[in-house]
């Protein structure tokens, strides 16, 4: 079934300027719930490479002392 028309309304100037501002804050706020979600992915994208590296470690049977010492070049 067809619809009809929206039904502009008519806002004044500072209708308008309030209605963009508080679009705007909402955007704001998502962005900073978003940056925020980033941040925790991240750590937890660090600390899955930590726990990799460590087993790692762990199955190839040298100590970690060995492994610094050749990362280090020694």
């Amino acid at each position: 079934m067809a619809r009809g028309r929206k039904k502009q309304v008519n806002l004044t100037l500072e209708e308008q300027l309030k209605a963009v501002n508080d679009d705007i804050a909402a955007c704001e706020e998502q962005i900073k719930a978003l940056k925020q979600k980033r941040k925790e992915i991240d750590k937890l994208i660090k600390e899955e490479k930590k726990e990799a590296l460590f087993k790692a470690v762990e199955e190839s049977g040298k100590s970690i002392d060995d492994i610094l010492s050749a990362l280090s070049g020694e």
